[in-house]
């Protein structure tokens, strides 16, 4: 097998540079026709040739003008310029217009086909040519075609060199004219859009390269040229980017009505089809899309064994481990990968973003350094280094929550948690400043504020995550203490954690009155079977300055039950109990009591627009709760809540909410409002 494939690789490898000399020679195709057979200009052989002038220029200038549309428009450049009687200013400009798409096609296959760091030496050049065309062009209204041309012709070339904002701002120029444009300028404009994370915008112009009558996509032998498919495939992704389900499916069931599973004209009738292969590809794409991981996994591994070496669908493979939480195993694929296609930049780009998953900055680094800005106009690279920089910038993680009517903990009470992260210093290593500000209305008349200030360091290596803190909290009660955390995931679905702090903030508001303090100590693991299911056990101890022993024991299983591409319902089973050790105190806290309480979360994703999406939630709590001594009741809740997601790394939840529950001999009814903020800096 290794030894076909070789064999089929040498083969492929062969053609494809038979196909480029095929294009660098296309210039010299015409060098002969001007001494060739007397056909070439229109006189057969043994007859007398005419002495018409103003026919031999048609003849000359319709044999020049096919030479420019066949390929060779330098040399039929250089020939028009030579007889400046047959061929005006603007005939020589319209020549040199092709000449120019020549150049800027030639770009686009240079830039595909090579990794070097001059792979978009060719696209610079034709960006300059173009440049200087339009400054030669006179101003008049009867050279405005070529002008056009050349605008058109630029959009590509912007693109091609990554200047995306450059060339959307030209097309938008070009197009509030009604005259259409080639299907590559639209297809150029889609591409730009999509960098900027704009698929709104590029979802129209994808449509328009489809449907153009003005040279439209058709299909050609020669390598990375652009293909219907490309097209497709960029509409398709738009159309996801901007929550147009039906849409992408709709494309997505043409396309594959459309796309044979042979290659009609491969050298082996059992290979599969190149196009075949990528539509596979974007069925599973649609399936991670909406987040069916499981469903996506079984489309790709039923189609391992007819494309076994693809990289895209290797890739796409390793990305649905990626997005099942199973970084480890992704990174495994993307590795093998590599081996066999060591200059696929997707691949590698996914390599990077499972280390930066994996805490492994150094790696995610040799990549980052590796692409160096020689991949301005992949949006693959682009993804992967937005998320690097992301990694590299200070972070603010704020957490709010206010409650009030809960009279047995405290009638009125908010807390606002502030943590603020530097830079990476040495790739592994931040520091932080932390600060908790709270305060509570107590019932009798008396409040209580609490004030905790604190600065640390975070450290995260291969898995590992720790942090320690050293911090003083203010008033009557004021202590100095520290703080630490430790977490390490061995694999893909187990993870441990501990921690201890001699200075909590999470005390009974009462407790505080009283000024008492407390240290605590905690423990727990995680048993993640994929992004649809996980099991939580946690433990904790802590100690109060009175004495008091409060041990807390919390078991958690989530599961997934619905999932499409803008609705999702999970549900959270949550078992826990709680101990004190001191009776007949100032704050709550029962000899032991129980809980048990399912909650359902229904999510309707309402917008979405590239990495940015509207989340609305609703949470429904319906539980037992048992207090010892005191007896059984209903607790419930119920929460409804909003999710603003800017980016891929910033984001913000805000939610509001009513609860019951049964306290010692009273139940209290509370109200709620909550707001988390993440966002790089």
């Amino acid at each position: 097998m290794k030894n076909e494939r070789s064999s089929r690789q040498k083969r492929a490898a062969v053609k494809a540079t038979a196909l480029l000399l095929m294009l660098l020679a296309r210039d010299y195709c015409g060098a002969a026709q001007p001494n060739a057979a007397p056909q070439a200009t229109g006189i057969a052989e043994g007859q007398p040739a005419r002495s018409d002038p103003s026919a031999q220029r048609d003849q000359l200038r319709e044999r020049i003008f096919a030479q420019a549309g066949a390929g060779a428009g330098q040399l039929a450049l250089q020939e028009a310029r030579a007889n400046p009687d047959a061929f005006s200013e603007h005939d020589c400009l319209q020549i040199e217009a092709l000449v120019v798409e020549t150049e800027v096609h030639w770009g686009r296959q240079q830039s595909l086909a090579s990794d070097d760091p001059d792979r978009l030496a060719q696209t610079r050049a034709a960006l300059a040519h173009i440049d200087d065309m339009l400054q030669r062009i006179p101003s008049g209204e009867e050279y405005a075609d070529v002008r056009r041309a050349m605008l058109v012709e630029k959009v590509a070339a912007l693109r091609g060199l990554g200047r995306m904002k450059d060339a959307a701002a030209l097309y938008e120029d070009l197009s509030r004219s009604t005259e259409p444009m080639p299907a590559r300028t639209y297809a150029a404009a889609g591409d730009a859009y999509t960098y900027l994370n704009q698929p709104r915008l590029a979802a129209p112009a994808y449509e328009r390269a489809l449907k153009t009558p003005i040279e439209p996509l058709v299909p050609s032998v020669e390598p990375h040229v652009l293909k219907r498919i490309d097209v497709q495939e960029g509409l398709f992704f738009a159309y996801l980017d901007s929550g147009r389900y039906g849409d992408a499916q709709e494309l997505l069931r043409q396309i594959r009505a459309s796309t044979p599973i042979r290659a009609d004209l491969a050298d082996h009738p059992e290979d599969l089809n190149e196009d075949y292969g990528r539509v596979k590809n974007l069925e599973a794409q649609y399936l991670l899309y909406t987040d069916r991981t499981r469903e996506g996994l079984a489309a790709l591994d039923a189609l391992r064994w007819e494309a076994p070496f693809d990289p895209s669908l290797i890739s796409t493979r390793s990305d649905v481990s990626f997005t099942q939480q199973r970084p480890r195993q992704a990174q495994k694929v993307y590795e093998g990968t590599l081996v066999d296609h060591p200059g696929d930049i997707e691949t590698l780009a996914g390599l990077g973003r499972t280390a930066l998953e994996l805490n492994q900055y150094d790696r995610a680094a040799e990549v980052n350094a590796t692409f160096s800005d020689r991949f301005p106009d992949n949006n693959t690279v682009k993804a992967f280094q937005d998320d690097y920089e992301a990694y590299r910038s200070a972070q603010l993680i704020v957490a709010a929550n206010g409650q009030k009517g809960n009279a047995v903990l405290a009638d009125h009470n908010w807390g606002i948690d502030t943590q603020l992260y530097s830079m990476p210093l040495f790739h592994y290593w931040r520091v932080f400043a932390h600060q908790f500000s709270g305060r509570a209305d107590t019932g009798d008349g008396n409040s209580v504020s609490r004030i905790r200030n604190g600065i640390g360091g975070d450290f995260r290596f291969h898995g590992v995550e720790a942090a320690a803190e050293v911090d003083h909290s203010t008033g009557p009660q004021a202590k100095t203490g520290g703080a630490g955390s430790l977490s390490y995931a061995p694999d893909d679905h187990w993870r441990f954690s501990a921690g201890v702090d001699s200075n909590i903030n999470t005390l009974p508001w009462k407790a505080y009155q009283q000024g008492i303090t407390g240290r605590a100590a905690t423990g727990g693991m995680r048993y993640s079977i994929d992004d649809y299911r996980y099991f939580d056990l946690t433990y904790g101890a802590a100690r109060y300055s009175d004495t008091n022993l409060n041990q807390s024991w919390v078991g958690t299983w989530y599961e997934r039950v619905i999932n499409t591409p803008s609705h999702l319902v999970a549900t959270w089973v949550r078992l826990n109990t709680n101990s004190n050790t001191l009776a007949n105190t100032a704050y709550f806290a029962p000899h032991r009591d129980m809980t048990a309480q399912l909650t359902a979360m229904y999510q309707w994703t309402s917008w979405r627009n590239a990495d940015q999406s509207l989340a609305n939630r609703a949470y429904a709590t319906i539980g037992g709760y048992r207090q010892t001594d005191i007896g059984n009741s209903v607790l419930w809740e119920v929460r409804l809540e909003q999710q603003w997601q800017f980016s891929a790394h910033a984001s913000l939840a805000y939610g509001l909410g009513v609860s019951s529950q049964r306290m010692d001999h009273s139940r209290d009814n509370s109200k709620l409002i909550y707001l988390n903020l993440n966002i790089p800096l």
